[in-house]
């Protein structure tokens, strides 16, 4: 009998090749894509979170200002124009601000009871989305950042 050639014997356990198989490839590469998805997700939310942050502290930063102004003996501008602290919001659009006048316009925001969220000034972001309503129970403006109780709060619509 003759004996079998080299290249057709039987693997043995030390002359096994090195390597990764298709399938094992194929399960890294898939848990490095649902940690990928995961991360990615958790990242957005979290630049969202700071943006909002950055726009509360600049809200407050231009109310304080306008404040100032009225204890000052001043008259509220009639647009952020005129404030030189005025920037654009996170999303890069400007902030809104509407002087009113007693009593409140009709554009002012309002709550879910469609009360005036302010008796002074309004100033709010639209925030990401880039669109809203007066009454900040609105879908639309759920996202706002807005000024609240005259400045007493300053934060997202959806938490008022």
């Amino acid at each position: 009998m003759q004996s079998a050639s080299p290249e057709f014997s039987a693997v043995k356990d030390g002359d096994r090749p090195s390597g990764f198989t298709l399938v094992e490839v194929m399960i890294a590469v898939a848990i490095i894509g649902v940690l990928a998805a995961l991360s990615t997700t958790n990242y957005q939310v979290h630049i969202e979170r700071v943006r909002v942050a950055r726009a509360v502290v600049e809200m407050k930063g231009l109310s304080l200002h306008l404040q100032t102004i009225v204890i000052n003996g001043g008259q509220l501008p009639s647009s952020l124009a005129v404030v030189r602290l005025a920037r654009n919001d996170p999303w890069g659009r400007s902030y809104r601000y509407l002087r009113l006048n007693k009593p409140p316009q009709v554009s002012a925001r309002k709550d879910q009871f469609l009360v005036p969220l302010n008796t002074d000034f309004d100033l709010y972001s639209v925030g990401a989305d880039g669109q809203s309503r007066a009454p900040i129970t609105h879908p639309l403006s759920l996202d706002d950042v807005v000024r609240g109780a005259n400045g007493a709060f300053i934060g997202l619509a959806r938490n008022y």
